[in-house]
């Protein structure tokens, strides 16, 4: 994703990959669950909300590829 072309110095570190460990686990009838979790040492000193706050799981179905669900 490429932040837009006015943004902040912490909305362009939230949009870079290494600012972010993802983990995978398998979970029952073709579904995953993704979790990306902001590095402690990513974006640290800028001004904004902390990424660390910001813990995401993704569950999706990988037989048709949608999401099914979004826990912050």
């Amino acid at each position: 994703m490429q932040p837009r072309r006015d943004a902040t110095p912490t909305e362009v570190c939230a949009s870079q990959r290494q600012s972010y460990d993802v983990t995978v686990v398998p979970g029952t009838d073709a579904v995953v669950f993704v979790s990306f979790t902001a590095r402690p040492e990513a974006c640290q000193g800028l001004e904004g909300p902390s990424l660390a706050d910001l813990p995401i799981v993704y569950a999706v179905d990988t037989a048709k590829w949608g999401i099914l669900s979004v826990q912050k």
